[in-house]
C-alpha cells in the first residue's frame, strides 16, 4: 500500500498490467488534449509551386499563418517580392501590397478556399501587370495559409518582374 500515486497495483496477471498501461496512456492523452498542445504536423500546409521559367514543379511545407510568399522564400524558391503590410484602413494605416514580383495564378480547385482579392491587390495587378493578369491571379504576399489550403497549387508566370538588383 506504499505505492506512488497513480501506480498500478501488481496483480500478477498480464491483463491487469495492460489495463494499467492503457489507463496511464489515456490519462496522458487527456492531459495533452486539455492543454490544447498542437504538433508541427497540425500546422503544416503543403504548397506546390509550378515555375514556368525554370520548368520546375516543387512541393514544400508551409505553416498555418505564413503567407505563400514567406513559404516560398523560406525554402529559397525563385519567387521574389516583399511581404504585404496590412490592408490600408483608418486604424492601421497599412501600406498593403507593394509589388507584382510575387504574382501567382491559383489553381481553380483552390480559388474559393484562398478567398477573394482585396481591392488593393486587384488594383496593383491590373495596373502594373495588366498583360499577365488572369482571372485567378493573386499576389503570394496576400495569401495567408490556412489548414484548408493543404495541397494548394499555384503557377508562377515566367513574366514576373525581378527587382532584386534594381537601384532606386
Amino acid at each position: 500500500q506504499n505505492r506512488p500515486h497513480g501506480a498500478a497495483q501488481r496483480t500478477g496477471h498480464p491483463t491487469g498490467a495492460m489495463l494499467a498501461r492503457a489507463a496511464a496512456a489515456a490519462s496522458a492523452a487527456a492531459n495533452r488534449g486539455a492543454r490544447g498542445l498542437a504538433t508541427v504536423n497540425d500546422q503544416k500546409v503543403y504548397c506546390t509551386f509550378i515555375f514556368v521559367k525554370q520548368q520546375k514543379r516543387m512541393t514544400v511545407p508551409g505553416m498555418v499563418g505564413w503567407s505563400l510568399l514567406k513559404t516560398a522564400q523560406h525554402h529559397r524558391l525563385p519567387l521574389n517580392g516583399v511581404e504585404a503590410d496590412e490592408p490600408w484602413d483608418y486604424t492601421t494605416y497599412g501600406e498593403g501590397p507593394m509589388s507584382t514580383e510575387d504574382h501567382v495564378v491559383v489553381s481553380k480547385d483552390y480559388v474559393d478556399i484562398v478567398g477573394p482579392r482585396h481591392w488593393e491587390e486587384s488594383e496593383l495587378l491590373r495596373t502594373h501587370d495588366a498583360e499577365n493578369y488572369q482571372e485567378h491571379s493573386r499576389l503570394a504576399s496576400c495569401i495567408t495559409l490556412t489548414k484548408d489550403m493543404d495541397g494548394l497549387t499555384v503557377l508562377v508566370p515566367s513574366t514576373n518582374a525581378d527587382f532584386t538588383n534594381y537601384l532606386w
